[in-house]
């Protein structure tokens, strides 16, 4: 059943497969305490499920752990479930080994849509996923921040919601607020609370494209979500980008899989040319696969799989360079 105001809440949340660690890492840091499992996060605590909801930009779903125990108790858990929740209520129910688990659906719409997208393309970046590519990476909002090929903005308009502390779900509506039982006071408390923790960004976050047409699709996409003021956007090849001083975090998500273009090898090499030039700065970079590592012209310090929207790909982690020269703004 519901958890009541004062209970403990057992909650199941889902990322995409590689980002096990950073969830629970993100769900611990908003005060769920949470463990990494296979396929995302289980967390237990007071208003654990508004937590994630509100709170987490890697989570895809969120659900309500009503049962787990044996299988032959699963019937009884099901019938419990449907006398309060209704007979047609969508429960989630897993059996391993003997022991089955059923679950209710917390969010609704999948977290990953944050709603700003002004139209989606063809190989569009997750929101939750570049999400966990920054937080990964180690970004928090208080370094410089460059995509020099930022498409439609993912990953510049993530950096910046991380910058400014503004939590994603914070003007969504989700599934567990119609619930029985749930004390809309404490969701809005929760809401305020994480809230109150909004700023400016105290960092330049800057985004570039060659391509015209993204790049004001970027911009939209930007004023859509509301932090258009806080991203410096630029028309220039990847190669030609110019950061603001660093060191920094640079993320890029360069064209590969269904994104395959004439000029698919030509945009790497400029992201390995950009890269040479940056050696103070670490990067993060969503490949394919790891032979396009030797466009990048050092080798990576590690690499994740994980999978976008059903495609396979890496996210790649390069360290500075120690001793590394600081990038010349004006390209020397």
């Amino acid at each position: 059943m519901p958890a009541r105001a004062t209970e403990v809440e057992r909650i199941f949340a889902a990322c995409a497969p590689g980002l096990e660690p950073v969830l629970a890492a993100e769900l611990t840091a908003l005060g769920v305490e949470a463990r990494a499992v296979p396929g995302g996060a289980e967390g237990n605590g007071e208003d654990a499920i508004a937590l994630a909801c509100i709170g987490s930009r890697v989570a895809d779903a969120v659900a309500l752990r009503l049962f787990e125990g044996p299988e032959r108790r699963l019937k009884e858990a099901l019938a419990s479930a449907r006398r309060l929740h209704g007979p047609q209520v969508d429960l989630v129910v897993r059996r391993e080994r003997g022991v089955a688990t059923v679950s209710l659906d917390a969010v609704g719409e999948p977290l990953y849509k944050r709603g700003w997208r002004a139209r989606v393309g063809k190989a569009p970046l997750r929101e939750s996923l570049a999400a966990g590519m920054l937080l990964a990476a180690g970004y928090d909002g208080t370094e410089p921040f460059l995509d020099p090929m930022c498409g439609s903005g993912t990953l510049a308009i993530e950096a910046a919601e991380i910058a400014a502390r503004r939590a994603p779900g914070r003007s969504r509506r989700f599934a567990f607020e119609a619930w029985p039982l749930r004390d809309p006071a404490r969701t809005r408390a929760v809401r305020e609370r994480l809230c109150a923790r909004e700023r400016d960004p105290p960092a330049p976050i800057c985004a570039s494209d060659h391509n015209a047409g993204a790049l004001r699709l970027a911009q939209k996409n930007a004023e859509s979500a509301r932090l258009a003021c806080f991203i410096r956007f630029a028309r220039r090849d990847a190669a030609r980008a110019t950061p603001p001083p660093g060191p920094g975090l640079l993320a890029a998500n360069p064209p590969h899989g269904v994104r395959l273009t004439g000029g698919l090898f030509e945009s790497w090499r400029s992201l390995g040319a950009l890269l040479e030039r940056m050696s103070t700065w670490r990067a993060t970079v969503l490949a394919p696969n790891h032979s396009f590592e030797r466009f990048i012209g050092r080798a990576p310090s590690r690499s994740v799989r994980v999978r976008n929207g059903g495609l396979s790909c890496l996210i790649l982690s390069f360290d500075h360079v120690p001793g590394g020269a600081e990038f010349d703004s004006r390209g020397k």
